[in-house]
């Protein structure tokens, strides 16, 4: 949400709403100044799509005030009672009122699902309640979340129409219950940066777990929603990932994730040596050049040949993998590239959210809380700033900003299997 004087709302707020604060004589006062912030957020949203101030005349006003309609909004701090603004035209509803409720929404309504599955009875009764300011019952759920699930699967299953020369994938798990039993389903998660610097949520899934398939039909649904443009894909080294990607994405690079790769090498050192394998693996993927990156990763096997010979074979095996984006990024876009550290800090989010609810009455439930709260993310980004500076990407694409080629893309992934051949053979 944008406003043209961005001084517009704090004067509002300053003289109109904080007064209200003031003069306010009941108990909960944090209740209170949520309700009023909103309440003011609503207004001015109004005046911008009307396009003329209360009172105001204009050549550009686009249509006119219409009173309220009154609209209980359901929040883990108590229940809001909001007085709506309307317009005439019909087509004004406030972004903020819009957001705030679907992810609460798709939070409370896992809750009280698994209230009524009988998990964890006594706390999930007291959450929805305290949640919501009432209990539920199976006919409001299952109307909530029809209405719910229809915005939410519109969402994931929508189509793309524009290049995304970048993608991050993902997975996390989560309990949930099937069948009288409790286990761990995996939530796959698709992140990707378009074509002009911008992040956008591709995708999120559950699947029993991660396997082959389920990371196969995961990647080959982002191809028939129309993912195109792919240069690099960044995830861990689930062997599932790397096979789709090659499937579905012939001509992109996989790239291994620098930090999950540093973690399994130190498991083939003594923890003396850790800060030494640390340093050094952070001094070759600082490199701006992939032969300058390569050899240092090859000293670092060479050096560790003759005492630690599974470590060594480690790097010398493995290592290539993760200098992929030496072959399809420029030098500056590597250290937002080269892991799969975006995803993990929006899985920080998504573990804060879901620990309420512990247990999911079923993988549908917690599918539909990640999509919501991933809905908010994409929605953040999509108009937010720009990620990444792509112009630097044309010019890699032109030759310009690498010394080491002058292949095309497809070569340059041939001669990267090359490598890997003969390092197995």
């Amino acid at each position: 949400m944008t406003f043209k004087n961005q001084d517009q709302f704090t004067k509002k707020f300053s003289e109109d709403l904080l007064s209200d604060l003031i003069n306010y004589k009941g108990e909960d006062l944090l209740n209170e100044i949520i309700r009023l912030g909103i309440q003011g957020l609503m207004e001015l949203e109004r005046d911008e799509h009307i396009g003329v101030g209360n009172y105001e005349r204009s050549p550009e006003r686009r249509s006119h005030r219409n009173g309220y309609k009154s609209r209980v909004l359901y929040t883990r701090l108590g229940t809001l009672v909001l007085q709506v603004p309307q317009t005439r035209d019909g087509s004004f509803y406030p972004s903020v009122l819009e957001r705030y409720q679907r992810s609460e929404k798709a939070l409370v309504l896992a809750l009280a699902e698994a209230y009524l599955q009988g998990v964890s009875t006594r706390k999930m009764k007291h959450l929805t309640e305290q949640l919501m300011g009432r209990e539920f019952s199976s006919a409001s759920i299952s109307r909530f979340s029809s209405q719910l699930d229809a915005e939410m699967d519109s969402w994931r299953e929508r189509s793309f129409t524009r290049q995304y020369p970048y993608v991050i994938v993902d997975a996390r798990y989560e309990s949930c219950r099937v069948e009288d039993k409790i286990v761990d389903i995996a939530c796959l998660i698709a992140i990707g940066i378009d074509s002009r610097g911008y992040r956008h949520v591709l995708g999120i899934d559950t699947a029993w777990s991660e396997t082959n398939d389920s990371w196969d039909r995961f990647i080959g649904s982002l191809k028939e929603r129309g993912l195109m443009g792919v240069r690099l894909f960044t995830s861990d080294n689930h062997p599932g990932i790397s096979k789709a990607v090659k499937k579905h994405y012939p001509g992109a690079v996989w790239q291994r994730c620098q930090r999950h790769f540093a973690v399994n090498l130190m498991d083939h050192a003594p923890r003396r040596k850790h800060e030494d394998l640390y340093n050094r693996l952070k001094q070759a993927w600082d490199c701006k050049e992939y032969e300058d990156a390569k050899g240092v990763l090859d000293q670092i096997a060479e050096d560790y040949q003759q005492k630690y010979p599974a470590l060594a074979d480690f790097v010398s095996e493995h290592g290539w993998e993760t200098l992929g984006v030496y072959h399809a990024a420029p030098c500056a876009h590597h250290k937002r590239l080269r892991t799969t550290n975006m995803i993990e800090r929006v899985n920080q989010e998504l573990k804060r959210r879901s620990r309420v609810v512990r247990i999911f009455p079923n993988p549908k439930s917690c599918r539909r809380l990640f999509a919501a709260l991933l809905k908010e993310w994409h929605e953040d980004w999509v108009y937010g700033k720009k990620y990444l500076d792509m112009s630097l990407l044309n010019d890699f694409e032109a030759g310009k900003c690498i010394s080491h080629q002058e292949r095309a893309p497809d070569e340059v992934i041939e001669s990267v299997e090359n490598k890997k051949i003969n390092v197995a053979g």
